[in-house]
């Protein structure tokens, strides 16, 4: 996982650089192995992985007030190396469980996949006669932000994710 790391993308509070643990990854993977391995005995990530920086990034090249900016948060390049691993473990529990049509949050799928194959669902229904068709969209603007954590733990132990991994996710 740490050699996967893009060099020149910024630490987080800890100081700690993707390029640092590429080049050393022989030498502190077995380290971090052992942290990340009691994190998830303990179910509790390291308080140290939780802090970031927020800076704040220009969204457009002429700035005129706050709201030109929006914030960005820098993590620990390491927490991000470990949830990249709970990510893949998740991910291999969970997809074979997932609807066929959610396309979302999918790998090789897009939002043209989801739009042909609606269009497919339509056109195919509208070829017999007398049918007609309502459509309904919805854009769920940051929905991510508003997640609630327990419904979230509630639905990944439905699906079999260890109660393990649901504490230390929501720590």
């Amino acid at each position: 996982v740490f050699r996967k790391n893009k060099r020149r993308k910024a630490p987080g509070p800890d100081g700690v650089t993707p390029a640092c643990l590429k080049t050393c990854a022989d030498q502190l993977a077995p380290i971090f192995s052992q942290i990340f391995n009691r994190s998830l005995e303990l179910c509790e990530v390291p308080s140290c992985f939780k802090r970031s920086t927020i800076i704040p990034v220009p969204k457009k090249p002429k700035i005129t007030g706050l709201n030109d900016y929006r914030p960005v948060a820098l993590t620990s390049v390491v927490m991000k190396s470990f949830e990249k691993l709970v990510l893949a473990y998740l991910k291999n529990i969970t997809e074979p469980l997932l609807d066929p049509l959610q396309f979302a949050y999918r790998a090789n799928r897009s939002v043209d996949d989801a739009v042909n194959m609606g269009l497919h669902f339509i056109l195919q229904h509208l070829d017999k006669t007398g049918n007609y068709v309502r459509i309904l969209f919805v854009d769920f603007s940051s929905a991510f932000n508003t997640i609630i954590p327990t419904l979230l733990q509630s639905k990944l132990a439905q699906l079999s994710v260890p109660s393990s991994i649901c504490q230390w996710l929501s720590s």
